[in-house]
């Protein structure tokens, strides 16, 4: 019914899997005016300031997962979430996930699963990708473009940076001292409702403008951020988000659970054959796509070296000379 519970979390659930048939590299809606934009140089995370100024905490709890992949090394992370949402105090939606995360040296084992009885595992070892949605079998294919495995690994980590975009603008911090995850030294931070609350940022999606009119209460947590890279090493997170869809007010109740479990490599098992079927690569789509946006838009089929493969040939398309009529 809701299509908005955590939509950012969801989005990237849905987009990531959908690499199990092909990748589609860069999603076309997320290239704005179709203009490159040059790379980001990211400062360091400032751990003393985060832990008073909720935009550098912020900055810390929505970096890319490829950050803290890099100052971390090998690990494993575990995140659970809960989002109910209610009307008039009954409740009309209620769904709880957890996702674990494992990296090695050249590889990752994501695995997802929810309350809705839907689930996804995603596998990179040995050159390979392997995708399984929940109760199917495996796909073992190649990678399409040399970033694809990072995308995927990384969107396992989206819940952390969506609940906090969610009850941020209501945010109090307390510097809380020293803690410990997973034999890391870590700067704890309390997080509390504000008695003076920021209003919402605007939203450019159509379908997240519901936000900028959302109110925020009860919102509690507490962060630990790592003391040397200042990457979040536990985050527990829980908030109460109102507001309105078709004249009806909802309250949406939000809670993460996020942790460092260990350092060192996770254990990467390759499944077995048997369970292992071929993904044929849909390649025409991908350069009839390349094709038509060819100096509009980046490629999405990439050389070994991360540049765009230069399209050839003429996409055989509806409009295209050979499917008009008396052709």
């Amino acid at each position: 019914m809701l299509s908005f519970r955590l939509a950012a979390r969801l989005a990237i659930a849905s987009l990531a899997f959908a690499g199990c048939g092909r990748s589609e590299g860069v999603p076309d809606k997320d290239l704005g005016s179709l203009v490159i934009a040059p790379k980001e140089k990211r400062d360091p995370i400032d751990v003393a300031k985060a832990s008073r100024d909720a935009g550098e905490l912020g900055r810390a709890l929505m970096m890319p997962y490829k950050d803290v992949v890099a100052a971390l090394g090998p690990h494993t992370y575990s995140i659970k979430t809960t989002n109910v949402v209610e009307e008039a105090g009954k409740e009309v939606s209620n769904l709880s996930d957890t996702t674990t995360i494992g990296i090695a040296a050249n590889g990752f084992h994501g695995v997802y699963e929810n309350s809705a009885d839907y689930g996804r595992e995603a596998i990179f070892a040995g050159g390979t990708l392997y995708l399984k949605p929940r109760y199917q079998r495996w796909h073992g294919r190649a990678p399409e473009t040399p970033d694809e495995p990072t995308t995927l690994r990384d969107s396992f980590f989206g819940p952390i940076s969506a609940t906090w975009d969610l009850v941020a603008p209501a945010a109090e911090l307390t510097d809380q001292g020293t803690a410990t995850v997973a034999g890391r030294a870590g700067k704890k931070i309390a997080v509390k409702q504000s008695p003076d609350p920021h209003q919402p940022p605007a939203e450019k999606l159509v379908q997240r403008k519901w936000r900028e009119k959302r109110t925020i209460e009860n919102v509690t947590g507490e962060v630990v951020l790592d003391a040397d890279k200042g990457v979040p090493l536990s985050v527990k997170l829980a908030g109460t988000i109102g507001f309105m869809r078709d004249g009806r007010r909802f309250s949406m109740k939000v809670t993460l659970d996020a942790t460092l479990v260990s350092m060192g490599p996770a254990q990467i098992d390759i499944p077995p054959p048997d369970q292992v079927v071929a993904t044929p690569e849909r390649l025409k789509e991908v350069d009839d796509r390349d094709f038509l946006l060819q100096g509009i838009a980046p490629p999405i089929r990439k050389n070994t070296d991360g540049t765009g493969v230069t399209p050839q040939g003429t996409p055989a398309g509806p409009g295209s000379a050979s499917n008009s009529p008396g052709k």
